[in-house]
């Protein structure tokens, strides 16, 4: 059975762009991005800091004013920017929203504005095309590369039409390979398509010319079981499989397939497989659901192509059996020199492998279903084209616990804000996988700042004491694992109150209150007495006298405290956390 390359080679330089093929869902072409040689930068999904508000007042404002409108909604001034007449603001969490709407209706508030999370800026190579290159940023490449760049120990063997070893982007990027077609060690490509997957993978990077890989420093093996068309057997395919698991290939890259297969392939599959070979293959480029092999086999990661904006480009296969999605138009290497724009699954294999190839930089011995499942876990959802969505390579790093923890949402605090009571942490969300967590509470002034360590306060768990009284309190939760740590702090509590009355203090004081009140001026101006409450009895053989009843008022304020509490407790514990999915 003969199969054939799944993919299409488009030139960058001097070359027209095709009409633009219209995608899954409408049909009608969205600019000129599929096959052509526009390509977009894309950005990742602005992620705001939850609770937290950017409010610009009027210039007329005073200070008081702005106090008093921070004051209505609850809010704490974390920053003032008095220069542009703006402070930053945390409210109570869960109640973004009906503080945005009472600030929009102030007179004094020009505007309100959710904060945004910025990052440092993600590692930049130099390589002349990077500005084009927009599938490795749709993916966060860059922001993976701030663990790895790769490693020259990690091999990833291209079964491909060979690669060739003069072009500048690849010298130095190969190991030794084999032509299974002509059965000599001499994989040069007469084709073209193999140079461009593997340029993909792992072309140099940071080198000023040309593009970026994935894996900038990975190995590439070039194996040869595809012919000058671009066509070759299962036969040759399975061949090439054991020779690339016999030598030592980490990941074996499949830029290949037909809709049939052969006995011989499935068997070589499997035997890669059982022997921890991560394979990534071509879903195919006929627009239809029709099973592809090998990616249709359980054994391998299958991927779809996908456009900038992680829809279907309308020229890739699709369906159930499908696992993931990646970019599918990337700029490649050209056999001969220069580079071209590479078109089809075949190119957004490359992009996944090359993900693994990170992943096996960072940790040698990670196990094949390891690695599976967290770039599956990892994937951003797509719709229905594939099973699990558009790969992550950060998201995949950290579900591994290969990059340092990265706070999600921020930790908060839980229980009555009283003295005596006890406080729960609770830890807030984390990227990366950490391994373990230590705590520290603050105790700042009324204003949530000035905060300062509370000696012996290093537990999940804290006792308020009457040192807190009127501050707020903070928990600092730091994650750790074994690339590193980092740290989180909670918004403010608010103002820690007076530690409830027991029932003797009670009880004292309403005797106290009742003492105090004038008798009655005659006999017959007084009310017929009621019926007193009894007097609480001293415990058996105890000494000491009963404590007076309390008051109705008494018992009518304690009542009512207590339920505000039970409330504000409940209703604290029903608030969701403000997601922040996964960056694209």
């Amino acid at each position: 059975m003969v199969f054939a390359a799944a993919g299409v080679a488009v030139a960058v330089v001097l070359f027209t762009p095709p009409r633009a093929v219209g995608e899954e869902t409408g049909g009608s072409a969205s600019g000129e991005n599929v096959e052509g040689a526009v390509l977009e930068e894309t950005e990742a999904a602005v992620q705001q800091v939850p609770d937290r508000l950017v409010v610009g007042f009027e210039e007329s404002a005073s200070s008081a004013t702005v106090s008093a409108v921070i004051e209505e909604v609850d809010g704490t001034a974390t920053r003032s920017m008095p220069a542009i007449d703006a402070s930053v603001i945390e409210v109570e969490e869960g109640q973004t929203g009906e503080a945005v709407a009472s600030l929009e209706a102030d007179p004094a508030v020009e505007y309100v504005e959710p904060e945004v999370f910025l990052e440092a800026t993600d590692v930049s190579p130099n390589d002349a095309l990077w500005s084009q290159q927009w599938g490795p940023k749709r993916v966060r490449a860059p922001a993976a590369w701030e663990a790895t760049r790769g490693s020259t120990s990690v091999v990833v063997a291209v079964l491909d039409t060979g690669v060739d070893a003069a072009h500048p982007d690849l010298r130095g990027a190969l190991v030794p390979g084999f032509d299974i077609v002509n059965r000599d060690a001499n994989p040069t490509d007469d084709n073209g398509h193999g140079t461009a997957a593997a340029g993909v993978i792992a072309a140099r990077t940071n080198n000023v010319r040309g593009q970026a890989g994935i894996c900038w420093s990975c190995a590439i093996m070039p194996v040869k079981v595809l012919g000058a068309d671009g066509r070759g057997t299962t036969a040759a395919i399975a061949s090439g499989i054991l020779w690339a698991v016999a030598h030592g290939a980490d990941v074996i890259n499949l830029s290949l397939g037909g809709t049939g297969t052969t006995r011989a392939l499935a068997d070589a599959v499997a035997y890669a497989a059982s022997e921890g070979v991560v394979l990534v293959t071509a879903a195919g480029n006929n627009g239809n659901r029709t099973a592809f092999y090998p990616a249709a086999y359980p054994q391998v990661i299958s991927v779809a192509g996908t456009t900038p904006s992680d829809r279907r480009y309308a020229w890739s296969n699709y369906g159930p059996w499908v696992q993931v999605a990646a970019p599918g138009c990337n700029i490649a290497p050209d056999r001969g020199g220069g580079y071209i724009n590479f078109c089809g699954t075949s190119s957004a294999t490359p992009l996944v492998s090359g993900i693994a190839a990170l992943a096996y930089s960072l940790q040698p011995t990670l196990s094949k279903s390891a690695f599976e499942r967290a770039l599956r876990s990892a994937a951003v959802p797509v719709g229905s084209m594939v099973q699990y969505g558009r790969v992550n390579a950060r998201a995949t790093l950290e579900r591994l616990g290969l990059t340092q923890p990265r706070n999600v949402t921020r930790p908060t605090i839980r229980g009555t804000k009283r003295v005596g009571s006890i406080l729960e942490s609770r830890k807030g969300t984390w990227a990366g996988k950490p391994t373990r967590f230590t705590y520290r509470w603050l105790r700042c002034n009324t204003a949530g700042r000035a905060c300062t360590n509370i000696r012996g306060a290093t537990e999940a768990k804290y006792r308020l004491r009457a040192a807190d009284q009127r501050s707020r309190l903070r928990l600092r939760v730091r994650a750790r694992n074994a690339q590193g740590g980092a740290t989180a702090t909670s918004a403010p509590t608010r103002e820690i109150r007076h530690a409830a009355a027991t029932a003797p203090q009670a009880a004292t004081s309403a005797a106290t209150a009742a003492r105090s009140q004038p008798p009655p001026t005659t006999e017959a101006s007084a009310p017929p007495p009621a019926p007193a409450p009894a007097a609480a009895l001293p415990p058996e053989g105890s000494d000491s006298p009963a404590s007076p009843p309390p008051t109705p008022l008494d018992t009518l304020e304690s009542d009512v405290q207590t339920v505000v509490e039970q409330v504000e407790q409940t209703a604290g514990e029903a608030l969701p956390s403000t997601p922040l999915g996964p960056g694209p």
